[in-house]
């Protein structure tokens, strides 16, 4: 072998068998640098990050008190399932549900480097520009979400995340979600002041015009952040109280916030109004054309006459 094979071979410079054997035992399925985060004061569960070969996770699991219970155990089992089915890239990704030391069964998410939007808009970092963006991604996760036949149940600032990096939304907390495939847990659910008025009643049933009245008071809490009245207009349109005056779907939302509607309105009566002028004045045409002609010959007639009278007149 020459001096360039040498010289072009890689390979560390020094013997490594002294390193530390890669496959050793590691505890708490591979998760290091564990440390809560979040403690639900008044739920089931707690939340935690932590490290596995070098990336950062969140951990979400069952407070120890409710741990052995079952139908906590069902809900969180149950938000496992629909963050899973979940591929969105503003929603929070499900990886998996591992047991993870005396954590107990945990469900393992991608951690957001960023800020709630709560802290965002009390901070005052936020500008009607950032609203119209975050809303637009609001929107997209939704109707990606409904598409799904789920429903999120629990949208309001706390639980949409805004990256460090781009600002962009990335809505989390499954953990009130609901979808046609389960039949458990169907009670009414969310936060007060965001949760829809007919999910109060007993038997409600989740549907995606309840995260549409959410949405419309997220909305409303950033438009008054950043005074903008027309963002504010929309967002009690969406949160009105009956839901049959709601925007049936995200589609008339985005027309809503692009003050799309009114103009539509605005054109339809415009066109009505011209179709009631045209059908006037063909009205007024036809009429005109019915009449004309006789009045013409009787006219023609008598002029007729009386020229040939004076005509003979003068020749006599």
């Amino acid at each position: 072998m020459n001096d360039s094979e040498n010289r072009s071979t890689s390979g560390y410079v020094v013997d490594i068998d002294s390193e530390s054997d890669f496959n050793v035992a590691r505890a708490d399925n591979g998760f290091t640098n564990i440390s809560e985060c979040y403690v639900s004061k008044s739920g089931h569960a707690r939340m935690f990050t932590a490290v596995r070969y070098g990336k950062r996770y969140v951990l979400k699991c069952l407070k120890t008190d409710f741990r052995y219970t079952p139908v906590y155990r069902q809900a969180l089992m149950k938000e496992f399932e629909i963050g899973l089915q979940l591929d969105h890239p503003n929603i929070c990704r499900t990886i998996s549900m591992e047991p993870v030391g005396d954590l107990g069964e945990c469900i393992v998410m991608e951690y957001v480097d960023g800020e709630t939007l709560e802290t965002a808009v009390k901070g005052g970092k936020i500008t009607e520009e950032v609203v119209h963006k975050i809303a637009a991604q609001l929107l997209d996760a939704m109707e990606y979400m409904h598409a799904k036949q789920i429903v999120h149940r629990d949208i309001k600032p706390s639980n949409i995340m805004l990256t460090h990096r781009g600002g962009d939304v990335k809505l989390i907390d499954f953990g009130l979600s609901d979808s046609e495939t389960f039949c458990v847990l169907k009670i009414p659910a969310g936060t007060r002041g965001y949760i829809a008025p007919e999910q109060l009643q007993p038997n409600a049933i989740s549907s995606p015009s309840a995260d549409i009245y959410s949405f419309g008071k997220v909305l409303e809490y950033m438009a008054e952040a950043v005074r903008s009245k027309q963002l504010v207009r929309v967002g009690r349109k969406c949160a009105t109280a009956d839901c049959a005056h709601r925007p049936a779907d995200i589609a008339q939302v985005r027309l809503l916030m692009a003050d799309k509607g009114r103009s539509l309105a605005m054109v339809n009566v415009l066109l009505i109004a011209l179709a009631l002028v045209l059908i006037v004045i063909i009205g007024v045409m036809m009429s005109t054309r019915q009449t004309t002609p006789a009045d013409a010959v009787n006219a023609d007639t008598v002029s007729a006459g009386a020229a040939n009278k004076v005509m003979d007149s003068s020749l006599w």
